[in-house]
């Protein structure tokens, strides 16, 4: 292919980026206005999209909640994307799906008003309630030399989601979309929120933002599946994404020195170009989290059961 086709090719996906990015706000500014397309219509636009650039392997769903074997479980989540192929275990009940959260890889959580105190209060302790949830490393199965449990592998003690929260028109009381930025980036990996385009006057679009985006892959690793002091219990023994003086010799041409150790999400940022750069930097995010963790049958038959003994006793 030539050059100049090669161009061509990468020239339409970037411009296909931007108008679906466009299309997807005024689809939703519609709906808010038409209390007959409002929620659920948004979040199918966002599982639509979402789809669209996660690997097939993942589920999508709406509306599910989140458990674990130890007897916590989430608040309602917009949209789950959850592995069906190694964890097939959402247990339903009439429409309503509960995901164990060993098989659970992003949570999104989509906000069409604007954000006021009330919201912003609901909105931390749903991350929370995501954050407290614990994966059991006591998953087991058979490998051709053997069997394997999650518990011998430190690098697979435990696994979080990735949480992305998506919203429209929500930062005019913090003065600043810098401001709102910080705030819930504290509480989400990505925060998806409206902004206008400084290029284009009156035409508004998605801009992604990432508090940690300047953080090493090693980092997001560490973030994402070993949490609080595991980390520090864990270090001593992992050298996640270590990379040796030759292997950097050998890209020289490829990548600077200095990008090349750091390997960070912004150097997968797109410019002028929002949604593909969440395309890169989320697939890259997945491609880094334990998921699926082996699914411990024995935890869950435990809190099922211990539940069942307390009904018996009352």
């Amino acid at each position: 292919m030539e050059n100049s086709n090669k161009n061509s090719v990468y020239e339409k996906i970037h411009q296909n980026y931007n108008y679906l990015n466009r299309m997807m706000i005024e689809e939703m500014e519609i709906a808010s206005k038409h209390d007959g397309l409002t929620g659920d219509h948004r979040e199918q636009m966002w599982i639509n999209l979402f789809r669209s650039i996660i690997p097939k392997k993942f589920s999508l769903s709406q509306g599910v909640i989140i458990i674990d074997s130890k007897g916590k479980v989430s608040n309602e989540v917009d949209i789950a994307v959850y592995d069906e192929q190694y964890t097939p275990y959402v247990f339903q009940y009439n429409t309503l799906k509960f995901i164990p959260i060993e098989a659970v890889a992003v949570v999104i959580e989509c906000k069409s008003k604007t954000i006021d105190e009330d919201i912003e209060d609901k909105l931390i302790k749903w991350s929370e309630r995501i954050d407290a949830l614990e994966p059991d490393p006591f998953g087991i199965a058979r490998f051709a030399t053997g069997y394997t449990c999650g518990i011998t592998n430190p690098t697979q003690i435990k696994t979080r989601p990735i949480k992305i929260l998506a919203t429209l028109k929500s930062y005019a009381r913090y003065g600043s979309m810098q401001k709102f930025n910080e705030k819930f980036g504290e509480y989400f990996d990505f925060v998806i929120k409206e902004k206008e385009d400084k290029a284009a006057k009156g035409i508004k679009k998605f801009d992604v933002y990432l508090e940690n985006e300047g953080e090493p892959l090693g980092w997001w690793t560490k973030r994402l599946n070993i949490a609080g002091e595991d980390i520090k219990q864990e270090e001593r023994n992992l050298e996640i994404l270590k990379i040796t003086n030759e292997h950097v010799k050998q890209r020289k041409n490829m990548f600077d020195e200095e990008k090349k150790i750091k390997m960070t999400l912004r150097d997968l940022r797109i410019k002028d170009n929002a949604l593909l750069t969440l395309n890169l930097q989320l697939n890259q995010l997945l491609m880094l989290i334990n998921n699926p963790m082996l699914f411990p049958h024995f935890a869950y038959a435990k809190v099922f059961n211990e539940y069942i003994d307390r009904e018996n006793k009352e």
